[in-house]
């Protein structure tokens, strides 16, 4: 397949273009892309999937990214997936062409940032009512897009940031009665900045999700769910501590009708209120980090004709 695409990023003004003061010259960006799949039956219980893409962008050149899945049906109710993938991020025009911000420049010479990724899957059917899967995975991110310092005051984009990281996932759906289930998740990961040896941060190394799902009338139904994110690291060039973990409680309480067009549903958010916050940049602008939605409370109502 074949796909032109091109994105105009100022409409034209003659009397404009080129100027030397702009923030940013006016660009035009063309991407084609090509991909292609193949799946193959190995054996019964056997299937292989390939998949690989061609992108060519007119400003920075062209990447090739390839995808793999071998799934195996190990019984009939537990399956194995071994799978391989590689994308990748366009450098942002931005990235690209700024050449008048007095600390942060552009840098025309920009490659994509790529990711390959590994991962190892299980999934397993125990009976009609339950259902879990885990997830073991690695990455490696190449060509890290980052601002390096090139004069005592002038930052410019560079290829130079590399990281990698791990981890797992689990995931479960239990079906106790006809009318209550109960879905979580958890999730560990470690991710490392190769330049500096330490944590990435800015994300949290533990999240715990669980929902409750209590249909207690033929119309009615009561949803609980509970959100735990762990601490949360800085960056390496950032010496504040780290942000604090937070668990927050939501209730919903929703009302379907099948045969009436008119249904709602009444939801409280965070309803303990509990101080959320997420990390702001290493600059230290927003030194108390991003605060999140305290209580709310939010009332929906569909009306279908």
């Amino acid at each position: 397949m074949l796909v032109t695409r091109l994105n105009p990023i100022y409409p034209k003004k003659r009397s404009e273009e080129h100027t030397p003061e702009a923030y940013l010259p006016e660009k035009d960006r063309t991407n084609y892309y090509f991909f292609g799949q193949d799946e193959w039956q190995i054996a019964n219980t056997l299937q292989l999937t390939t998949g690989l893409r061609y992108d060519h962008f007119s400003d920075f050149g062209s990447t090739l990214n390839p995808r793999l899945a071998l799934i195996w049906a190990t019984t009939p109710d537990f399956t194995t997936k071994l799978l391989y993938g590689r994308a990748f991020r366009a450098p942002a025009i931005a990235e690209l062409f700024v050449t008048s911000n007095p600390v942060q420049l552009g840098n025309p010479d920009l490659n994509p940032e790529t990711i390959d990724t590994y991962e190892l899957a299980f999934s397993h059917q125990a009976s009609s009512q339950l259902l879990y899967s885990a997830n073991i995975y690695y990455y490696k991110i190449r060509d890290y897009i980052v601002f390096v310092p090139i004069s005592q005051f002038a930052n410019q984009t560079q290829n130079s940031g590399k990281r990698h990281g791990y981890g797992l996932s689990l995931e479960a759906d239990y079906s106790m009665t006809d009318n209550f289930r109960l879905v979580g998740n958890y999730s560990y990961q470690q991710a490392k900045d190769d330049n500096t040896h330490e944590a990435a941060g800015e994300s949290p190394d533990h999240q715990l999700y669980a929902r409750g799902e209590w249909q207690f009338l033929p119309s009615w139904l009561f949803s609980p769910q509970v959100n735990v994110i762990g601490q949360q690291k800085r960056a390496a060039n950032d010496a504040r501590d780290a942000v604090d973990a937070y668990t927050t409680v939501d209730f919903t309480l929703r009302k379907k009708n099948n045969i009436q067009p008119l249904s709602f549903a009444l939801s409280v958010h965070n309803v303990f209120n509990a101080d959320v916050r997420e990390p702001s940049l290493a600059s230290g602008a927003i030194v108390d980090d991003y605060p999140m939605a305290k209580r709310s409370v939010m009332a929906e109502f569909n009306y279908q004709f």
